[in-house]
């Protein structure tokens, strides 16, 4: 694949960003950490195809959003971008974006001229925070998506229905260790303190390779507040490796019965009794949500 060369907007330290451009800023950080998912959102988009990005609360949905939009006015290819509002507000929003007029229009009027203008001139929509989408908006865009136009849908855990099932799909994983890093000493220029590298080391801890999250603990260390419970949920999952070796324990009871030792005869009974108890306890758990990338 052609090595895409991404341009990074230039970001104002400020604690929240708002580019005067209208749109979000896109981090505390001004480095694009999310170059090889851009990369392969600009081929699918190249190739006349729309995209769902999904991901998890605080993975840099938004900024991924804002990088992205900043890459293709850097390729003067059009472009609007959606936020969750009323469904009227954001449909006068989008035709503003385009230049459109919309003084005196129905909703219904504003979704046929977006219609129109969108495959017409090759526009790509935009959507942040899609999961907060009306459902009249996102069966609106199923019908644009079938009319050819190109969408991409910034979601956090969508519903596994309409457009997000028909959608290709990229999930966003953590930021590796060295971005989390670089993030951190980002924020803690900006709270003005210096943290050593064993210091970042236990913050890096904490977040789970979660962007806000390494900025949120950067902001409680310099307010010296105790930490609390991870947020995060990446952790590895030991449940097949504790029932492997409790199934590997009952085999203390076929050995005691083979040694004739009454000993070793119960206390495998016993365990081949808990791996019946873990194996009730797991099946009893939630099961998998119907959340996309969940």
């Amino acid at each position: 694949m052609e090595q895409i060369q991404i341009q990074e907007p230039k970001l104002r330290p400020v604690a929240d960003r708002q580019q005067t451009d209208g749109t979000p800023g896109a981090s505390d950080s001004p480095r694009c950490h999310r170059k090889s998912e851009i990369e392969m959102i600009l081929g699918a988009l190249h190739n006349g195809a729309s995209l769902l990005v999904v991901a998890g609360p605080g993975l840099g949905l938004s900024t991924l959003a804002s990088f992205l939009r900043a890459e293709l006015r850097a390729r003067d290819e059009e472009s609007i971008l959606g936020e969750p509002t009323t469904v009227k507000a954001m449909l006068v929003d989008l035709c503003r974006q385009l230049g459109l007029n919309t003084e005196k229009r129905t909703g219904t009027q504003l979704q046929e001229m977006l219609a129109e203008a969108v495959p017409a001139r090759r526009v790509i929509m935009l959507f942040d925070d899609a999961h907060r989408l009306p459902v009249s908006i996102r069966s609106w865009l199923e019908s644009l998506h079938e009319r050819g136009a190109r969408i991409v849908l910034f979601a956090t855990l969508p519903p596994r229905r309409d457009i997000f099932l028909r959608l290709p799909r990229i999930e966003l994983k953590p930021l590796p260790h060295a971005a989390i890093r670089e993030i951190m000493l980002e924020a803690s220029r900006y709270v003005g303190r210096d943290f050593t590298s064993a210091e970042l080391s236990t913050l890096a801890e904490r977040c789970g390779g979660n962007p806000m999250l390494a900025r949120r603990v950067v902001r409680e260390e310099h307010l010296g507040l105790d930490p609390t419970a991870p947020d995060h949920t990446e952790w590895i999952d030991g449940t097949p490796m504790l029932i492997a070796a409790l199934l590997c324990f009952t085999v203390l009871r076929y050995l005691g019965r083979g040694l004739h030792s009454s000993d070793l005869y119960l206390v495998g009974g016993m365990l081949a009794v808990a791996v019946g108890i873990v194996r009730v306890l797991l099946y009893s758990l939630p099961r998998k949500s119907a959340k996309l990338g969940q």
